[in-house]
Formats: C-alpha cells, structure tokens, sequence
C-alpha cells in the first residue's frame, strides 16, 4: 500500500449454566442480559463520479460503483447503568478528525451529554478504494484529489457524516436487554509483513512466532429475545486488493467479508434494525494481503482479476469469523468503562520510561523523504529515491528534485508554492524531512487517544496506522495495566478518530523505511502513545477523571476548494433518459456477464443513499423481484460522460454461480439535471428480458 503517492486458539469458555445455554444460541435464553446492546448501519456512500479517493493518492477518479460502503455502530452499556461506549466501523480510508468533530456535534445537538468524543470511538477499515475528500487538512486534501487537482468534496463529506450518525441513531433506538460474547483465534495464510528488515530490526522480533498479528478478535450481540443482531471483529490487514487502478467504489477484502456475513444472516439494509457485521481493522501498518493486488510489485504480484484478489482476502477473513461465530465464547461481564485524551502532539514530553534517560521531546510533524519511496509492495519507482534514506545517504542532494520532477510533487508545487530543500531538523534525526508538514499546518497535531473497556476486552483506539510490533506492545502493556479490572484481551483499533500517518517503534524509525519515514512526529512518538495510554488505563484502575486536554480547532468553515456539482444533464434529442443505448443479450449462463448501457444523468444529482442506482430483477410470481442491487459483489454501475453533458452508465452483472433459471432483467434508475430551471428529475430505464438457463 502507498499512501499518499502512493490460535485456533481454543475458544475459552466460562462453564457457567449461561455459557452452556449461550453455546447452542438457543432460540429462549435461561439468562437475563449483562449489557443494553443496540446495533445499527447506514449508506455513507459519496459520489459515483467525477471525485477522488483516499488511500493510494494516484489520483484516482471516481467512476463508478462497485459496492456501497457502510457505517456499521454498537452500543453497549452494562445493563446497571453506568457509560455507554460506541463502536463505529466505516467503511473508508480513513477516519478523520474532520468527521468525528462533526458527528460528535451532530449526536450532542440531538442528545445531549449522552455521546461524545470519550465514549464515541470512530474506526475506519482503511479501503483504499472508498469515497475520499473529507479531510480537512492539507495533506489528506491533497491525498484524495482526483484529476482536477481538487481533493475535497462537500457532498461527500456530508454523506459520510450523516450516515455516520444515522448509524449511531439506529443503534440507540434498537438498545435493549442482552448479551455480549468473546472468542478470539487466529487466521494463518491471509498476511504477510510487507517491511521485514524493519520489523527485524526491533530486538523483540525474534521472540515473536508471526511477523504480523494473527490474532482474529470476535464479539458477538445477541439480545436476551433471542433475537442475533451483531458481530464485531478486529483482524490487521490492509484492505489494498483492488489496485491503484481501479475507480469504483467499494469496501475492499473487508467490505466482502462485511457483505457476505450479513447476506448468510439475511440483513436487511432498509431495516431499522437487522444484523450487523462489521470488520474492523487493528494493527496493520505493514501488513498486506498475501494475494497482493493486479498492480503489486514483484514479489507481491495478485493475479491480473481485481475481483478475485478481492474475493481471496475477503473470504479468509469472512470464513475464519464465521467459524469463530459459531463457537462457543465467554459471556462478558457487564462492565463498560471509557476514557480519552487530546493530546498536543509537538514539544510532549515523553519521561524516561517510555523514551530514553532524561526523557525526550516530541518533533513538529515531518515526513521523510522515504516516504515518497511507498512500500515494498507498491513503490512509487521514482528515480533515486528508495526507503532507508537517512540523513547520512549520499543520494539527498538529488531525492529533492526528483521528487519535484515526479507528478505528486508537481501538484504539491502548484497548489502549495512548491518546498525549498530537504531538510534536517535533529529532532527527526535521522529522518531527512521531505514536507514540513507540521511547520505549514498540513497534519493534525492534536491527537485523541481512546480506550474502551468491554468485560474481558480492552479496545484501544489510535488515529495511526501502527505497526505489527507497536500492536505487540501496547496489547502486553495494556493487559498488564489492566489486568485488576479483569482485561485479558485487548485488540489495538488503528485508524480511529483522526488520521496522522504511521506509528513505529523507535527501532523501525531508525530504518526509515515508508512506515518510519510516515511517522510524523519523530522517534519517540511510540513512547508518547504508550505514556498516554498508561495514564488512562491508570485512571480506569483508580477511577479518576482524566483532563480532556484542548481539543483541535474545528476547521469545517475554513474556505477551501470543492468538488464541484452538477451544471446540468443533456442528451440528444430523439433520445429520454433511461434509454438503452446497447441492450443485453437474449440468454446467459451462470459464470458469464450480462451488461446493458443507458442514457443517464449524473451520479451527483442524487447519491441514491439508502437506495441504489441499479437492480437486476427476475421474473417471479407474476411481478418483478430484485435479487441484485448496486451493493451486491457480483453487480457494477459504471458512468461515463460523453462530450459536454452527455453521460452514460453501464449496469453490469457478473452472474454468481448457483442462479436460478428464469427470465432476468437490468433496470437503470437515476436522476438528471435541468440546465434552464435547475430542477432535478427521477428516470428509469429498463433492458430487455433475458434467460438464466
């Protein structure tokens, strides 16, 4: 993955008479619950076209829609009162702060002191193939811009955030009476560590069995009705399965896994409530996928079909869950505590326990000039510049102009007046700073740090993406800590509630390889986090309140360039919208792809949120029944613009083996836009009927 240039374990099992009747999920529990639990989800789905992406930085082009993405949001609060916590898992690149500070002002305008930022954990799986243009910051910005340059979209912002807490507002009202169960094994074959010599370079590494986290970390919710309604769990992966080059949105390896869990469960996405299933990510920061991607570096390489690079790392993960399902766990306790911090990152004093004697300071954030190298598995090839650059490699006095000669520093020139020189700050040493990026307000510097205490099971939330051996440390810490409140597992959920690059030990920071070079604020950003870390988990322990800490400065009105919308949708004029421009063929066989292409207006016109652009429909009982719709794995909607205003869109079925026979149809429905009275209208078009056989 480049950013920006891109055991079994044995189920262990309380023998109580609950956990044996909990066993076979019986449909009338003898037990009353330990929790309220609520689940709920919701379409966070931005535009379908003509916006950027976040997570490769290749300015990638929205231009179609593969797969809706989802917020997915647990409640739980122990059944004698006391906090609530609240899991969110979106499906997105990242979870900036720009939209925790608004979700969380949107939740307290409706519900008081009930959610905010220290019980409310917002958890990204880190697509790198989902709607971007939500940051705030320059550099996220930047990351997400599309051809235009343009790396902000309003209306994509906007669908994010509202899904966000009409997840959230779901979950609340579905809060009732049940129970919360553990298990945990691990997940072989589906990783690999993509940044080996600086995982080697930790002198823990050796003693570790894995040179990335195995572990598969389940809860399940079930309501004292009898009634399943969700399953959360943490595995580190990157979800880089589709490549740099592929422009539909969609939720990756772990959008699939997310998808086919709740199809076997029957879920219901129109529902008030119905089953959620969400996979969350952990410590992935130089975990990838085995399979690779079609665009991987050698030794990397997946197969050239993006679908089935996709498909192999979704499924290992949605296999090992369901199996972890339907095991046997321990029933949690009813205990939910929370605590959470803002923590000014530059000039922290990190003592001497976490960092080295006479303690140590915290850098103004930079990145390096490795990080223009990308990872292993997706290097970005510019010439002369390579991870492991340091301050002592010969080659800085050319990494500078190459890196302004190469496309990325091109746009970081002409948007941002260009970068001097590389330069040294001693505090990064020997980091060789490529982009100021504290220096021009280009990051966030003030950071939130969570955790979240669910029974038996400890969730601290990070806004990095930390490394398999930082996850290593902080679980043992953790478990440590804690251990007097009854932790014994504890799952580390990088990725949420703000975005700040990497997180490496001090060994890897020394390597400089991308990770390191991506870790903003210098060597001893590890020992800060576990400093904070300790302190929260320290008043858990004591029962003391923890100073919030000065909170970042809200950026949402700041003026900034936009995605733009809709000017207006033409079409020639013996034409309507909806009508088919190239129609399906009269049969097909499971295993083929059926594709028919209309006359449509703009995605933007109407985000279809909560509905969906496309449904293949089959004749049954006298009426036309949908079994397919935009969301589904095996169906894409594909936009093209012709010209000025013209646009077209292609539905496309890839028919899942296993079909029934009978008489299908592919059914467009979208909205387009009036050029003299702005009014925007519904269309539908349909194609002809066509057999399954």
């Amino acid at each position: 993955m480049r950013h920006f240039l891109p055991f079994v374990r044995r189920a262990r099992v309380v023998m109580s008479a609950g956990a044996i009747a909990l066993a076979g999920w019986a449909s009338t529990p003898a037990w009353a619950g330990e929790f309220l639990i609520g689940t709920g989800v919701y379409d966070i789905t931005g535009p379908a076209a003509e916006t950027g992406m976040f997570g490769y930085a290749a300015q990638q082009e929205v231009n179609g829609l593969h797969q809706r993405l989802r917020a997915r949001a647990f409640i739980m609060q122990g059944a004698q009162g006391g906090p609530r916590a609240v899991f969110v898992n979106v499906d997105l690149g990242a979870a900036h702060e720009s939209l925790k500070l608004a979700v969380i002002q949107r939740l307290q305008a409706r519900y008081g002191a009930l959610y905010g930022h220290e019980n409310v954990m917002i958890s990204a799986t880190h697509t790198h193939v989902g709607s971007g243009g939500h940051a705030h910051h320059t550099l996220y910005i930047i990351a997400a811009a599309d051809k235009s340059g343009i790396g902000y979209d309003a209306q994509s912002f906007e669908a994010a955030v509202g899904g966000i807490v009409a997840a959230i507002e779901r979950a609340h009202r579905n809060l009732a009476p049940g129970r919360i169960e553990l298990v945990e094994g691990r997940l072989l074959g589906a990783t690999r560590n993509r940044s080996l010599p600086a995982f080697r370079a930790n002198p823990d590494a050796a003693a570790l069995a894995h040179d990335t986290n195995k572990a598969m970390t389940v809860l399940k919710f079930r309501k004292d009705n009898g009634r399943e309604v969700g399953m959360l769990n943490w595995y580190a992966i990157h979800p880089t399965s589709f490549s740099l080059k592929f422009t539909h949105i969609s939720g990756d390896n772990k959008g699939y896994a997310s998808q086919f869990f709740e199809r076997r469960k029957g879920a219901n996405y129109s529902a008030s409530e119905t089953f959620v299933a969400a996979f969350a990510n952990a410590d992935e920061g130089d975990v990838v996928p085995t399979d690779g991607n079609a665009y991987s570096a050698p030794g990397y390489e997946g197969s050239g079909n993006e679908y089935a690079n996709a498909e192999a790392a979704g499924q290992r993960q949605l296999h090992k869950a369901w199996e972890l399902y339907a095991t046997p766990g321990r029933v949690q306790p009813g205990v939910i505590n929370v605590r959470h911090q803002w923590v000014t990152m530059p000039g922290l004093v990190v003592s001497p326990a976490y960092s080295q004697p006479g303690g140590a300071v915290l850098c103004t954030a930079a990145r390096g000039v490795s990080f223009a190298a990308g990872g292993e598995n997706g290097p970005s090839n510019l010439p002369g510049i390579t991870e492991g650059m340091t301050t002592s490699s010969v080659q800085l006095g050319t990494a500078l102009q190459t890196f302004a000669n190469s496309a990325l520093g091109g746009l970081v020139q002409t948007a941002f007046f260009g970068i001097s020189s590389v330069t040294s700050d001693p505090c990064q040493s020997p980091k060789p700073t490529l982009l100021p990026t504290g220096a021009l307000d280009w990051v966030p510097s003030v950071l939130p740090i969570q955790v979240i205490q669910v029974g038996t099971l400890a969730i601290v939330g990070l806004p990095f993406e930390p490394t398999t051996m930082v996850g290593h440390r902080l679980r043992a810490q953790v478990r440590q800590q804690l251990a007097a409140k009854g932790v014994d597992t504890v799952v580390v959920a990088g990725l949420s509630n703000s975005y700040a690059g990497y997180l490496t030990t001090r060994e890897e920071f020394e390597m400089q390889h991308y990770e390191g070079a991506s870790n903003e604020f210098g060597p001893w950003t590890l020992g800060a986090v576990q400093q904070t870390v300790a302190h929260l988990t320290q008043a858990m322990v004591s029962g003391a309140a923890v100073e919030p800490g000065v909170p970042p400065r809200d950026r949402t009105s700041a003026l900034r360039l936009t995605r733009p919308g809709v000017v207006f949708d033409d079409k020639p004029l013996k034409e309507s919208f909806g009508k088919v421009l190239q129609d399906a063929l009269p049969a097909y066989q499971p295993g083929q792809v059926v594709q028919a292409s209309f006359r449509s207006g703009h995605p933007k016109n109407h985000l279809k949120t909560q509905d969906s652009f496309l449904r293949v429909e089959r004749w049954q009982d006298g009426q036309w029944v949908a079994v397919a719709q935009d969301w589904d794995w095996e169906t894409s909607y594909q936009w093209r613009r012709e010209g000025l205003a013209y646009s077209v869109v292609d539905v496309v079925w890839r028919i899942p083996a296993g079909t029934p026979a009978g008489s299908y149809r592919l059914r467009h429905d979208g909205h387009w836009k009036n050029g003299w009275t702005r009014a925007i209208s519904a269309y539908t078009g349909v194609s002809r009927i066509f057999r399954v056989d």
